[in-house]
């Protein structure tokens, strides 16, 4: 397990590979409970955030360079034709990074540059369509009474969630699901994997269950965690909707 992602939802995730998935092992701690304080801050929603798709981490600086040119000249491209750019374009991989960007009027950055977004948060994900199994087919139709088709269902994972803490429990995290939902969608993805593990509390696994996972008893085998050692598996369906205001960057 990678030590540097070895933290809970609202801080970063513990990234673990396993038979071509990726899954999310969370833990959390002391600070996620929540109290009259942090229910009445101000939920923010996709009015108040740019999202910008970037590679992943482990692609190297060159490469991170190249895309970034590659995507200007392919908005140039569609300048010159008049016409508008696709909402998605993800970065070739296998795997993405969303960045969450605030804007200035909601930053609580005093030291940020007027008229200049604040990053608030990062969600790792994987973009391509991982290949099919029983155990996924079975706990799609049973949990969502969605009817596989014959080929069997392709998935895709979260590997983990960072929101800055001053920015948690505002709606960062539940406004991330929705976009990661979309652009796994759109690349032909069924539905969402991962692991969850709250160290038995529940929070993490409620909160999950209350944005539309639920929890996969048959995958914690396959999915590299057997008898819930790293956590539980929970699997909800891929939503191809464009959030409303929704305001992606890719690369």
């Amino acid at each position: 397990i990678n030590k540097e992602y070895h933290h809970n939802y609202y801080g970063i995730s513990s990234l673990i590979i396993r038979k071509n998935f990726c899954l999310l092992s969370s833990a959390v701690t002391s600070n996620d409970n929540y109290n009259n304080n942090d229910q009445e801050k101000e939920r923010f929603s996709h009015m108040d955030i740019t999202w910008k798709l970037r590679p992943s981490k482990e692609s190297g600086w060159i490469k991170k360079r190249a895309l970034r040119v590659a995507a200007n000249i392919i908005r140039f491209d569609f300048f010159l034709k008049r016409q508008k750019p696709p909402f998605l374009l993800c970065p070739k991989g296998g795997q993405a990074v969303l960045e969450a960007h605030l804007s200035p009027s909601k930053s609580k950055n005093k030291r940020a540059k007027i008229g200049k977004s604040t990053k608030i948060g990062r969600f790792g994900f994987s973009t391509h369509r991982g290949p099919p199994a029983v155990p996924i087919d079975e706990s799609l139709a049973e949990l969502f009474n969605v009817t596989t088709s014959i080929t069997g269902v392709g998935s895709a994972a979260i590997i983990y969630m960072f929101v800055e803490p001053k920015y948690r429990k505002v709606g960062v995290g539940e406004l991330a699901l929705e976009v990661i939902s979309c652009i796994q969608a759109i690349q032909g993805c069924d539905c969402t994997l991962l692991v969850a593990d709250d160290d038995g509390s529940g929070k993490l696994i409620s909160w999950y269950e209350k944005h539309g996972y639920k929890k996969a008893s048959k995958l914690q085998t396959l999915l590299g965690s057997p008898n819930e050692k790293y956590g539980v598996t929970m699997i909800a369906p891929t939503n191809e909707t464009i959030p409303t205001n929704c305001k992606l960057k890719w690369w």
